[in-house]
């Protein structure tokens, strides 16, 4: 990644999908990547499009390129429409988009806009599945700035591996009276059955209460990281 690398200040990626869920991929690399900061998230409409080089029809396509999430997205439409093709994953949709203008017989599922930096065709627009597909991204950067005017805040966080003690950390959020937007647990990949939670609260860090709870919470985890604070 760019960002990774320090060619960019910031980046944008997906995090989550109205329909398909949580882009695990992000969730796995803010943990790797320990200096990675969310600063800002953006909701967007999303509406794909099949393109290609050429303005085939649909029973000539053999092969879709797409990221993986929009290959979900569409899952119905391709089913319905394009029966027998090869689907290849590919890490965005734009890739997908470079990658046909050169391949015959194939198509991707991207963006309107792809088609005119590419030089491709539109086969068919609108055709996710759900019409009110919307995705989350987050904007990362290395910094993290404690502003008044943000209003959520990220966390990861993993508890001793005791009765309750997941139960006994979301319970603070009850007594303190903070709502919890978002809670996903993923792999810690440390063992099996070892796991760490993501969690979106709404506050700022200069709220006392909001530094009491964290701090409480902090003390009672074994492994504790504000990912964002936006």
């Amino acid at each position: 990644m760019l960002l990774i690398n320090d060619e960019v200040d910031e980046c944008i990626v997906p995090l989550e999908n109205s329909i398909k869920g949580t882009v695990l991929e992000t969730l796995d690399l803010l943990i790797e990547e320990k200096n990675l900061n969310i600063v800002h998230e953006e909701i967007l409409d999303i509406q794909h499009c099949l393109l290609s080089n050429k303005k085939y029809n649909k029973e000539e396509i053999e092969k879709i390129f797409s990221h993986i999430q929009a290959l979900g997205q569409c899952k119905k439409y391709i089913h319905n429409n394009i029966k027998n093709c090869e689907l290849i994953e590919v890490e965005s949709t734009a890739k997908g988009a470079e990658m046909v203008k050169n391949i015959e017989r194939s198509a991707c599922i991207a963006n309107k806009m792809c088609a005119e930096i590419y030089g491709l065709q539109v086969i068919e627009e609108n055709i996710q599945d759900k019409t009110n597909n919307q995705t989350r991204f987050i904007v990362l950067s290395k910094k993290i700035e404690n502003k008044k005017e943000n209003t959520k805040i990220s966390l990861a966080f993993s508890t001793v591996n005791s009765p309750g003690a997941l139960y006994k950390i979301l319970g603070l959020f009850n007594i303190f009276d903070v709502n919890l937007t978002k809670i996903e647990s993923r792999p810690a990949q440390t063992g099996l059955g070892e796991y760490w939670f993501w969690v979106d609260l709404e506050g700022n860090m200069q709220d006392e209460k909001i530094k009491s709870l964290l701090d409480i919470i902090k003390d009672k985890c074994s492994y504790f990281r504000i990912l964002g604070m936006y």
